[in-house]
């Protein structure tokens, strides 16, 4: 670094999570484009194969995302037939999100190409490398809570 400079963006830790998150992101992206979903999209299916029938402020806490997000990933998930909306009974004003046959459907094909991408995006890591990895984007994730 040059005399008297403090910051090296290149060196910044939040730099280098953009862009590994942008690297990874655009080819799970790739990967999920014959199935019509994104990734956030995908992100929202596995939740609701983890928890059918949970409301869609429930899905954004678990997704970390905000309402105006979360409306528009189960709007389109709502449009391929995916999931289905339903008026919560003790709640007239929220929603219950269920996952259709069609969402179940695709479920295991799904479930295989995360599994395959994340593996293949884990291959240069050790076991251990990877364990803490994790354990260290979890520690920055929920810091504070």
């Amino acid at each position: 670094m040059g005399e008297g400079v403090i910051f090296d963006i290149e060196d910044a830790l939040g730099f280098l999570l953009a862009k590994a998150h942008k690297k990874a992101f655009n080819e799970f992206k790739t990967r999920l484009e014959p199935y019509h979903l994104t990734p956030p999209q995908f992100v929202a299916m596995a939740f609701l194969w983890k928890k059918d029938g949970i409301s869609q402020i429930q899905l954004g806490e678990l997704m970390h995302a905000d309402r105006t997000t979360i409306g528009g990933i189960v709007e389109r998930l709502e449009k391929l037939g995916l999931i289905k909306r339903k008026v919560n009974p003790a709640d007239r004003r929220a929603c219950i999100l269920y996952v259709t046959e069609k969402g179940w459907s695709l479920r295991k094909e799904l479930e295989r190409v995360a599994f395959e991408f994340n593996k293949n995006l884990g291959m240069i890591f050790s076991p251990e490398e990877l364990s803490a990895l994790k354990a260290m984007l979890r520690r920055i994730i929920y810091r504070g809570k």
